[in-house]
């Protein structure tokens, strides 16, 4: 497959990573959510940034681009051509489960910035299981004030209301 030199609405990291993906020598480990180079067999390593998401830095036409690796390993479980690729920049690759550590593909999704539930900041708002927030919005509905839920779990009353009225947590039932 030829590499286009640079089609307009995609990030540089997706076309490095499309790259290595198309030209062979990147493999996926969907299960355990390694990029393993072909080269050597082993999963490439990423570092944590001061943010909380893991990165490596690799070079491209000789010049150093950084590769998230929940946006890797998205792509290349999503992606099979060039043209697969999110051409939205407000697309965001999203933790399901809230772990940034836990990059399987299976706990990742593409979703509008929106709606990625982070402050900007980078700390997570995911303080909550699915059963916890099923359980928060039952004591809502049966007149749970949010600040007494928010005083009971340690968390300000605007993250149990965004909760309780699907801001968040949208994929909880």
């Amino acid at each position: 497959m030829t590499e286009p030199r640079r089609l307009p609405g995609i990030r540089l990291q997706d076309l490095v990573i499309m790259t290595k993906l198309s030209s062979r020598d990147w493999t996926l480990d969907p299960a355990k959510g390694d990029i393993i180079s072909t080269r050597t067999g082993k999963p490439l390593r990423f570092c944590t940034n001061n943010v909380g998401y893991q990165e490596a830095s690799v070079t491209f036409h000789g010049r150093r681009v950084k590769i998230q690796r929940h946006r890797a390993v998205y792509i290349a479980g999503a992606c099979r051509t060039y043209q697969d690729l999110p051409t939205d920049f407000d697309l965001q690759v999203d933790h399901i489960n809230g772990d940034l550590t836990d990059c399987r593909f299976e706990n990742l999704r593409l979703i509008p910035a929106r709606e990625n539930n982070r402050p900007k900041s980078g700390y997570m708002l995911r303080f909550f299981s699915s059963d916890e927030v099923a359980v928060l919005r039952e004591r809502y509905a049966k007149g749970v004030s949010p600040p007494v839920m928010a005083a009971e779990f340690g968390v300000s009353r605007s993250t149990i209301w965004r909760l309780v009225t699907r801001r968040t947590y949208k994929e909880v039932p």
